[in-house]
């Protein structure tokens, strides 16, 4: 079985894929790991609140992660 485009992005859980600009500069709060691939941001959808919001797979998210967002294109911005 295979999924569809369409339905990965109606996904509640989506792994983002993040790529450090200049590998030379510090990352900041974020998890070095998060870059190397081996520990995965994910974006998910609360269904009761309809909101968004960001978790690593494993650790604690810094603080300024720690928001709400009401569309998945404003948690990108």
């Amino acid at each position: 079985m295979s999924i569809s485009p369409e339905s990965k992005m109606r996904s509640p859980d989506r792994v983002l894929i993040l790529n450090v600009i200049d590998p030379k500069e510090r990352t900041g709060l974020m998890d070095p790991r998060v870059f190397a691939g081996t520990n995965p941001l994910h974006a998910k959808r609360d269904d009761q609140a309809g909101l968004w919001y960001l978790h690593y797979e494993n650790g604690i998210l810094p603080e300024p992660l720690k928001q709400r967002f009401t569309s998945f294109k404003a948690l990108l911005i």
